[in-house]
């Protein structure tokens, strides 16, 4: 249907039209107050939301794989394991806030799992409380003894070898991280009493633990550069070194390479201002002061990503058989952390102000 227009309609559809086209085509300069406000929205904020939503999803399917013990129910566990572990590992580079002040890190994703313990609390007369879940050993507990529950120690676990107390164990590990991510996303959630986005989007304003914006990007750019050190140094050497896949972080599921690369997006997203939309991230503002700069971090980012394409085996095989791309791996990853310690922090500090 074609649309007819009086006059003076189509008169003031041009003018709008045509001051859209002038406030485009200027660049709008990026400020970092946008920044950390872009940045708690639109990445923590709907990271640890995305993650909530995906860890009631896999609750919901541990329960009815618990009274229905299905094939069909045990690979939806397992594939909402792994889509509930992609959102986390999306949110590690920026570890920074509650989900390190309240222990909320360590307590969700503790490796490796102590087996022998696992296995002595399994057989045990432990009731699988609320309030034994939260004072119990972190290795105990979190995304790595679900794992474990899940898909066995060889990978290959059926419906038929579960007990019992594993059901009963993995339902109480479903309930605890369910509790832990909704607890994490209210931390940011913009209607909560004494949420931390208010600390970080308002940072510099009195009384804020941030005593300048500077002192938040600095927070962010430094939670950058530790999750590039820890997959590189900790999550891939200690294992490669000792040529044990026992040290493996997803050893049960083969999955560790994938946590690996989701790693570096939560790089790329944290420095973009992305998740589920596109948001103002720290690089426009790099962009329009240090264009060179912001094309080098890209550059180093989508680099250590892609080297994750040179693993074709599981990791645990991996550090035997691929040592060489393992190590290639590692330069690119080392390359994108000097990338950030060297020249993005240092930009940040000497170019922020306020």
């Amino acid at each position: 249907m074609k649309l007819k227009f009086a006059p003076l309609a189509t008169a003031l559809l041009l003018l709008h039209l045509s001051c859209r086209k002038a406030e485009t085509s200027e660049q709008t300069q990026t400020n970092i107050p946008e920044v950390l406000t872009e940045f708690s929205y639109k990445v923590a904020y709907a990271t640890y939301s995305d993650l909530e939503q995906k860890s009631s999803q896999l609750h919901s399917k541990v329960m009815s794989f618990n009274s229905s013990n299905t094939s069909s129910d045990l690979e939806a566990c397992k594939q909402l394991w792994k889509d509930t572990r992609a959102a986390w590992e999306q949110s590690e580079a920026f570890l920074f806030g509650p989900v390190a002040t309240d222990d909320i890190d360590p307590a969700i994703d503790d490796w490796p799992v102590n087996q022998q313990d696992l296995d002595s609390l399994l057989a045990s007369n432990q009731v699988f409380s609320q309030g034994f879940l939260d004072s119990t050993q972190t290795t105990l507990k979190g995304f790595h003894p679900m794992e474990y529950l899940l898909f066995g120690a060889n990978g290959s676990k059926t419906p038929g070898d579960f007990t019992v107390r594993e059901h009963d164990y993995l339902v109480a590990l479903a309930d605890y991280i369910k509790r832990l991510t909704t607890k994490l996303r209210k931390t940011w959630e913009p209607l909560e009493p004494g949420n931390y986005l208010v600390q970080f989007t308002q940072a510099g304003n009195s009384g804020n633990i941030y005593a300048s914006k500077r002192a938040a990007v600095e927070e962010l750019v430094n939670a950058m550069i530790g999750i590039c050190e820890e997959v590189a140094d900790g999550k891939i050497q200690e294992p490669l070194a000792a040529q044990d896949p026992k040290l493996e972080e997803s050893q049960f599921s083969k999955n560790s390479i994938t946590d690996f690369r989701n790693n570096i997006i939560s790089v790329q997203n944290a420095y973009n201002g992305n998740y589920v939309e596109n948001g103002i991230g720290l690089n426009n503002w790099v962009n329009q002061n240090n264009i060179s700069l912001d094309t080098k971090v890209q550059q180093k980012i989508v680099n250590a990503i892609n080297s994750f394409d040179l693993i074709t085996l599981p990791f645990g095989e991996a550090i035997i058989t691929q040592q060489n791309q393992l190590g290639t791996v590692q330069h690119a990853l080392r390359d994108l952390k000097t990338v950030l310690e060297d020249e993005l922090l240092p930009f940040v500090q000497q170019t922020i102000t306020e």
